[in-house]
């Protein structure tokens, strides 16, 4: 009998610190999964700035870079970044569209959201084509309204809203949350009147599904 209760003792004893062991393992695995799973590290481009007030710069978030205007009438650019001065009035953005340009597949919409909030695209319904007239582009012209950017009266600058995100469908069927961080030459955290305009600062992320996190 003293030997049974021993075997028992010994018995229960192993069964417990393989279940401790077994439930840490589960712990530990299940901690890593969900600390790496599903987080998309964001990509930041910086002065992107075309050179004259004829030029435009387009951007591709397939490639990563810039596409040169040599191929402006292909498929293979998502965004035109118009030349800004001093002087501009209005941020002319414009998406390649069927519309904007016949080879064009880029489409999109204007999200009221915080870049960080908006961890999934829309459905691919709620997309729009670029407009060619100016007043229904997808993104905003205006600057004296609740656009993409908001002019500064006092400063004389402009200034990208941080509740708006761009979202996209590229061509290849990536999807890209972007936002439109700075305007200004290095980024300037204050800029005034003479700092210098047009050198884009963009943020964004992207995947082969609407998961956007």
């Amino acid at each position: 009998m003293q030997m049974h209760s021993s075997f028992l003792r010994t018995f229960s004893l192993s069964l417990a610190l393989c279940l401790i062991a077994f439930g840490a393992s589960c712990c530990t695995q299940n901690s890593v999964t969900n600390g790496t799973q599903g987080t998309l590290t964001p990509l930041i481009v910086s002065n992107l700035h075309p050179t004259d007030s004829l030029s435009v710069v387009y951007f591709s978030f397939d490639r990563d870079s810039v596409v040169p205007a040599s191929r402006a009438t292909t498929d293979e650019w998502d965004v035109r970044l118009p030349f800004l001065n001093a002087d501009s009035r209005s941020v002319d953005v414009l998406l390649n569209s069927g519309n904007a340009n016949p080879n064009g597949k880029t489409i999109g919409i204007v999200v009221d959201s915080t870049f960080d909030l908006l961890t999934t695209a829309p459905v691919d319904a709620q997309l729009q084509t670029e407009d060619t007239t100016s007043s229904r582009r997808i993104v905003s012209i205006d600057l004296f309204g609740k656009g993409v950017f908001n002019y500064n009266s006092s400063q004389h600058t402009i200034i990208p809203n941080p509740q708006k995100t761009l979202v996209l469908k590229t061509r290849s069927g990536n999807y890209v949350k972007v936002q439109f961080v700075n305007l200004y030459k290095d980024a300037a955290a204050s800029p005034t009147q003479l700092t210098p305009l047009g050198y884009y600062r963009l943020r964004y992320v992207k995947n082969t599904t609407r998961t956007l996190k």
